[in-house]
């Protein structure tokens, strides 16, 4: 893959993620968490 198709792949997720609306945001950085603490199996004390 080229740098300059990196670039515009890089772009187009960065507009992509400026056009979600910060609620939807906040909801995708919460399931990306949610998804790294149990794929590294991470324990949680409640």
């Amino acid at each position: 893959m080229s740098m300059n198709a990196v670039q515009r792949s890089l772009g187009a997720i960065r507009s992509y993620w400026t056009a979600l609306e910060r609620d939807w945001q906040s909801v995708a950085v919460g399931a990306v968490i949610v998804a790294l603490t149990v794929g590294f199996e991470i324990q949680i004390p409640w």
